[in-house]
């Protein structure tokens, strides 16, 4: 699937997680048992923004409203992560 700014991102059903630290996302597949982390504050707000589904464009609005950055890097940042959290099973697209 291409992942673009209308996807719906949500998280996968049997992904236990946890906070690490002040703002490390500690995440383990209950299933498989692979733990995968996200150590930065933007991806850990990802991760807590899609605890209800929401749209890349959605995740990238509310990004650029709490942090400073370009919504064209943004947009790029996001995509990547959501890329890779797919590829791991960690989140699911739509």
């Amino acid at each position: 699937m291409s992942i673009a700014r209308g996807t719906i991102l949500h998280r996968h059903g049997d992904i236990l997680h946890g906070l690490v630290g002040s703002e490390e996302v500690l995440m383990m597949c209950s299933i498989t048992g692979r733990y995968y982390g996200v150590s930065n504050a933007a991806g850990r707000r990802i991760w807590e923004l899609i605890e209800e589904p929401m749209s890349i464009a959605e995740i990238c609005s509310r990004l650029c409203q709490e942090f400073e950055v370009d919504a064209q890097d943004c947009e790029a940042a996001v995509l990547k992560f959501a890329n890779d959290m797919v590829d791991n099973g960690i989140i699911h697209a739509e």
